[in-house]
């Protein structure tokens, strides 16, 4: 059997579902990721190029529309399908035809703390950088601040901890996203940096990119400007501000694991 992987992550949490769930299953099957799929046409293009008879699709999009696009699909091509947003062991017992092996080595797939973790870094990948603002709500934490703060190597960290993150980048010319303000402000931490630091990092970060020196992106007068910006939308949200200037990614997220612990705003205690 063919299963192929469609979502709108990189699908690495639902490969773990598939591997994890098709060992209560007696069967051979081989898996295929086609992720991440972000729009309609894209998504239409992919469906048109799985050829096979014999196989089985797992989805996953929080886009209505997308998911109801691939049910409208597979249930015209009569191809057997998994919705991720209803799985259970149950759903694929009727696909396969077959009763699922009872064994107690066999955990259940949500409870799998591997999976939580990648389910967590698909997450991170799919709302870095403001990526999409939706993100915001269905986080554990937001993290915010200007270019180069290192807001997604804290964020790609957090989630290897199994923290759903979405990091939003803080813009002078863009307006912020208005979901900031309807969640907990302490679920959100600002990150703030010393100007100097800051330009030497952004300095690095145009040659690399080989781009002019002249950048207004690492100008001083640009980078106090955005810093005074962000300090300052980071007062309104009333947020937890955290200095990264001569912080390591482990520092940084050791302070924001401990004021979530404190507020008891996580479930349980992170490793």
């Amino acid at each position: 059997m063919d299963i192929y992987i469609i979502s709108d992550t990189a699908g690495l949490a639902i490969s773990e579902i598939v591997n994890l769930s098709l060992k209560h299953f007696d069967v051979s099957y081989n898996v295929h990721i086609k992720s991440p799929i972000r729009d309609i046409d894209l998504l239409s293009q992919t469906l048109a190029s799985i050829k096979n008879k014999n196989i089985l699709i797992y989805h996953s999009f929080q886009d209505s529309k997308m998911s109801a696009y691939i049910q409208n699909f597979t249930q015209t091509h009569e191809i057997s399908s998994i919705d991720l947003m209803a799985y259970s062991i149950n759903s694929l017992s009727k696909v396969l035809g077959e009763n699922p092996i009872k064994d107690p080595k066999f955990s259940d797939v949500y409870e799998n703390d591997h999976f939580r973790k990648l389910d967590a870094l698909d997450f991170a990948m799919k709302f870095d950088d403001g990526a999409d603002f939706r993100g915001i709500k269905f986080c554990d934490i937001a993290i915010i601040g200007v270019s180069r703060s290192s807001k997604t190597p804290l964020s790609m960290y957090l989630a290897s901890k199994g923290l759903k993150v979405s990091n939003i980048p803080l813009i002078i010319d863009s307006k912020a996203p208005r979901e900031l303000f309807e969640i907990d402000p302490r679920r959100i931490f600002g990150l703030t940096i010393d100007k100097e630091v800051l330009k030497k990092v952004r300095d690095a970060r145009i040659k690399s990119l080989k781009l002019s020196n002249d950048s207004i992106y690492s100008s001083m007068e640009r980078i106090e400007k955005e810093l005074k910006y962000a300090n300052e939308f980071m007062e309104d949200l009333g947020c937890r501000v955290i200095d990264v200037t001569y912080k390591s990614i482990e520092e940084t997220s050791d302070i924001i694991l401990n004021y979530l612990n404190e507020n008891k705003l996580l479930e349980r205690k992170e490793e």
